[in-house]
C-alpha cells in the first residue's frame, strides 16, 4: 500500500502543472458560458415550457464536453518518462507493473471524479441562476437534468479515454524521444483516417443534401435523443462501458510497465 501511495504521489506531483492548466481552461470556459445568464438574470418559466431541461442541457453542453475531454485525455506522464529516460530505469525498480498501472488508473479516476463534480456543480449553478431549478422542483425535472449532464459527461470521457488507451498502448513501443515522435505521428494519422472513414456526423453540407433542404434531424428523432440522454438505462450502460474501459486501460498500462530488455 505504501508503494502504491508513493506511485500515486509521484504521478500527481509530476502532472500537477498540467492539471492546473486544465482547471484554468475549464473555469474560463465555464465563466464565458455563464455570462449570458448572469447578464440576463432569471429566465421567465411558465407551466407550458416543457423544453426547460433540454435548453439547460444545451446551455451546459460545451462545459460538459470540455470537462469530459479534460478528464479522459492523456496526462503527459508517459511522454515525460520516456523523454527523461525514467521509463527505461523503471524496469529495474521494485514496484511491479500492476502497481504502476493501478497508480495510473487511480489518478485517472480522481481526475474523472474532479471534473465530474465540477460539471454537476456548474449545471446546478446555471439552473439556479436561470430559474430552471425551482421550476424543476415543482415538475420533478431536476433529476433528469443531472442525469442528462452525467450521461453526456461519461460518454465524452469514455470516447476520449478509449483514444488515450490506444495512444498509451502505442507509446509503449517507444524507447527514445525520437521513436516517441514517430509513433505519435502514426497514431495521429491513424485517428484522422478513422474519423474520415466514419464521418457520419449530422450537419455536414454536401451537394446531395444541404442545410437548405430542411432540418437534418426530425422532431421525432430529436425527441428520441432527448429521451435517450435523460434515461437512467443509458447511464447504466455508460457506466458499464466506462468500467470496461478502465479494465482495458489498466491492462494496457500494465503491459507498458512490464519489465523487458531496454
Amino acid at each position: 500500500m505504501k508503494t502504491l501511495k508513493s506511485l500515486v504521489f509521484r504521478e500527481m506531483k509530476l502532472t500537477h502543472k498540467r492539471l492546473s492548466i486544465m482547471l484554468i481552461l475549464y473555469i474560463l470556459i465555464a465563466v464565458l458560458m455563464m455570462l449570458p445568464l448572469l447578464m440576463a438574470g432569471n429566465m421567465m418559466m411558465t407551466e407550458s415550457d416543457s423544453d426547460s431541461v433540454f435548453k439547460l442541457v444545451l446551455l451546459c453542453g460545451a462545459v460538459t464536453l470540455t470537462g469530459g475531454v479534460l478528464a479522459g485525455t492523456n496526462n503527459g506522464l508517459q511522454k515525460a518518462d520516456i523523454s527523461s529516460g525514467w521509463k527505461r530505469y523503471s524496469f529495474v525498480l521494485p514496484p511491479t507493473a500492476s502497481q504502476q498501472a493501478m497508480s495510473d488508473l487511480l489518478v485517472k479516476l480522481c481526475r474523472v471524479m474532479l471534473f465530474g463534480l465540477l460539471t454537476v456543480l456548474y449545471t446546478v449553478i446555471c439552473a439556479v441562476i436561470s430559474g430552471v431549478w425551482d421550476y424543476g422542483l415543482r415538475r420533478g425535472w431536476n433529476q433528469d437534468i443531472i442525469t442528462s449532464i452525467l450521461n453526456i459527461y461519461f460518454l465524452t470521457v469514455s470516447l476520449v479515454m478509449l483514444v488515450d488507451t490506444a495512444y498509451s498502448y502505442i507509446m509503449m513501443f517507444a524507447k527514445s524521444a525520437k521513436e516517441l515522435g514517430r509513433y505519435s505521428l502514426i497514431a495521429f494519422v491513424g485517428a484522422g483516417l478513422i474519423f474520415h472513414v466514419f464521418d457520419i456526423f449530422p450537419g455536414k453540407n454536401t451537394p446531395e443534401h444541404s442545410a437548405e433542404d430542411g432540418a437534418l434531424i426530425s422532431d421525432a428523432m430529436m425527441q428520441r435523443i432527448i429521451e435517450t440522454v435523460s434515461s437512467d438505462r443509458t447511464m447504466l450502460l455508460l457506466l458499464a462501458a466506462f468500467a470496461v474501459l478502465c479494465a482495458v486501460f489498466f491492462l494496457a498500462m500494465r503491459r507498458s510497465h512490464e519489465r523487458r530488455e531496454p
